[in-house]
Formats: C-alpha cells, structure tokens, sequence
C-alpha cells in the first residue's frame, strides 16, 4: 500500500525545472544600457589621456622635422654662397639698403647686398631682397628677348651687369627700370618651403677691424637666416633657422670699393 502510494504520488508530481529555467535566463543575460555608457566613458577617458600624451610629442616630432628641413636648405645656400663668392675679384662693394636698386649708393661696412667684379667685364650683385620686373639688356643697350619676372624676397638671387669700364654700370635705364645682363635666381620658390632667406654680408667680424676703402680683401662675413611665414604672408620676428659669422673666401685679388658704382643711365 505504502509502495503504491509512493508510485502515485511520485508518478503525479511535475518534474523540476527549476534548474534548467535558471540556467536558461542566464545565458540569455546581455549587456545593459548603463553598463554600456561606463564603458563608453572609460574608454573615452582613457583615448582622452592617451592623445595628451601623444599630442606634445606629436608636436615636437613635427617641428623637428620641419628645423631639420630647415637646416638642410640653409647648409644648401650657405654652400652656393661660398662658390658664388669664389667668382669675385676686382673689387667688392657691400650695399645697407632696403630697397633692390643700388644706382647712385656708396658702399657700407655691412649690409644686405653683395657686389663684385665677376670674370673680368661683369659686375654681379647678389642678395635675397628680391627685385622687381628686369629688362634684360645686351652691352649695346638692346633688348634681349622677354624681361625677367618679379622675383620676391626672401630668396637667394644673382643679378649680372655689363662693365666694360671695370669701374660703373647701369642698373636702371633712361627711364629708372630695372636692367641687367642676366638674373638667376639661385633655387626655385618651392625650394624654401614656405620660409623666407636672408642674407647679411659685412667685411670683419665682430670685434674685427674693417679693410677701409681700397684697402685688400681676401673674405667676406655673412649672417644667414631662414625665417618661417605665416598665414597672413608676414615673416616671423624670430628665424626658424640661424647661422651666423660664415666666411666667404675670395680666390682672387679684390679691394673694398665704396664709391658709387651702379647709375642710372642719363640716356643720350
């Protein structure tokens, strides 16, 4: 009776579940919308923390790059000034101007453009003021083919005169234009990258004594910097790149001239 009561009653009662169900509704469990949102922020902390590191060094890393850059193209002109400087003999002339039109100035014991014999019947003047439209001339006075575009400052620049005389030329014409034999710009505009050149040139360093007019000179002193330009065109107060007291070796015999030099031609 016992075991047929036990049988019954064990045959009616409902299996249990309770476990399965369970393990059911846990593996149906997800993530949820607040814990989503901590994550979210940590993670955004965390980015955040990281681009605060990484951002200086960013920074710095770029710049870097940009004065080494910068060096190469300052090594690269102060290596075309010391060939150009090679060429000189005769006389050298040193011009403290702003403008680029040098008729009718006497020289200076520094100041921003160059001037010398070159090869015996021409006169050159180097600078990186730039200058404006140039008709270029034969030694008759004719012109010769399209005149020479503007070339803006900040880049180094050769201009070439005729100079039968060894003593005067013309770097304006009857009616104050810009002439010249020749100008040649040194290195393209993009070479500089966006920065300006200049150029300064004196005859001792500091604490020297200056050959006085007509006395030899065997070197010239140059200050060479590289400026950057903002956006508005305006270069910087202070140069990117600087390299001061480079020496430039004459080869040839040359005194220091400060008489004037380049005229106007006064026409017939």
């Amino acid at each position: 009776m016992k075991l047929k009561q036990f049988r019954k009653r064990r045959g009616k009662s409902p299996p249990d579940h309770s476990g399965r169900g369970k393990f059911r509704l846990k593996s149906r469990a997800g993530t949820t919308l607040v814990e989503l949102v901590v994550s979210m922020l940590i993670l955004g902390i965390i980015l955040n923390m990281i681009v605060g590191i990484l951002s200086p060094a960013a920074k710095l890393f770029l710049r870097m790059e940009r004065l080494q850059r910068a060096g190469v193209i300052l090594d690269n002109t102060v290596l075309e000034l010391y060939g150009i400087a090679e060429n000189a003999s005769g006389y050298v002339k040193i011009y403290d101007t702003t403008g680029d039109n040098p008729a009718g100035l006497s020289g200076a014991a520094s100041g921003n453009l160059l001037e010398f014999v070159y090869q015996e019947t021409y006169t050159a003047l180097v600078s990186a003021d730039g200058c404006p439209e140039t008709r270029i001339v034969m030694g008759n006075g004719a012109e010769l083919g399209e005149p020479a575009k503007e070339v803006a400052g900040g880049r180094l620049l050769t201009r070439y005169y005729a100079n039968e005389s060894g003593t005067a030329y013309y770097s304006r014409d009857v009616s104050g234009n810009p002439v010249a034999r020749a100008v040649a710009n040194v290195f393209p505009d993009g070479y500089y990258m966006g920065n300006e050149l200049a150029v300064r040139f004196y005859y001792s360093d500091s604490g020297g004594t200056a050959p006085a007019d007509g006395d030899e000179v065997t070197r010239i002193f140059a200050d060479v910097s590289l400026y950057p330009v903002g956006a508005d065109g305006s270069r910087a107060a202070e140069p990117l790149v600087q390299e001061k007291g480079i020496v430039l070796n004459l080869r040839y015999a040359a005194v220091r001239k400060d008489g004037v030099t380049a005229q106007q031609d006064p026409g017939p």
